[in-house]
């Protein structure tokens, strides 16, 4: 499917990974960013649904459910800590993709060195790839080695973040616990390229102004 909004910029492709078709069959237009934020939170809002190829009702069914079951996990007290966390880090990291070409981070991502960053926590890994003012992020495998993050037939991460266990995750992701003091307790670990994965804070200190999540 694809999500349009109004004065936000290109419409968005959202892809469910058993779908075998690569064109979209249904797309969700808001009519302006208030009510994108309102309906993607959860919350009632404004979503015009625009049939573009068979299997709409099925499409739009699923968004509906998967839009609100989201916000659902993440505060309800009964949902496993590997959930939350994979939420949260999914959250985060594709929320670093989408803020990377604001001109208010113009120098920011100029000082920040190119490279790519294995992400882990637990047996939830991803790979964030720097290249001058853009961040891709993309799903990647445990190595079953080292521990260190590593995609199938992708080169060595320039740099690693991990979490010691899944409630470190989500505790400095949700901002309950400060990343400097998880840092110092063992609980996050860096290592490699420590300038790339410094930088990437630096953006998600922006990341904050636009995004803040109560779990």
């Amino acid at each position: 499917m694809k999500l349009s909004i109004r004065g936000a910029g290109p419409s968005l492709h959202l892809r469910v990974p058993q779908s075998s078709s690569r064109r979209p069959s249904l797309l969700l237009f808001f009519p302006n960013i208030e009510s994108a934020v309102r309906v993607l939170s959860g919350a009632k809002g404004t979503a015009v649904p625009i049939p573009l190829d068979a299997g709409v009702l099925k499409t739009l069914a699923f968004f509906r459910r998967a839009s609100n079951r989201a916000t659902e996990l993440l505060r309800a007290a009964d949902t496993p800590a590997a959930i939350r966390a994979r939420l949260l880090l999914a959250a985060t990291l594709y929320g670093l993709e989408a803020i990377a070409g604001e001109s208010y981070l113009e120098r920011r991502m100029q000082i920040i060195p190119d490279g790519v960053v294995g992400v882990r926590a637990g047996e939830i890994a991803y790979r964030a790839a720097k290249e001058g003012r853009t961040i891709h992020v993309d799903r990647a495998v445990p190595a079953e080695a080292d521990g260190v993050v590593s995609a199938v037939n992708s080169p060595r991460p320039d740099a690693v973040l991990s979490f010691a266990h899944y409630q470190s995750a989500i505790d400095v992701l949700s901002g309950k616990r400060q990343a400097v003091v998880a840092l110092g307790s063992g609980e996050v670990r860096i290592g490699g390229l420590l300038p790339l994965v410094q930088g990437l804070f630096a953006v998600l200190d922006r990341l904050s102004w636009y995004m803040g999540v109560e779990v």
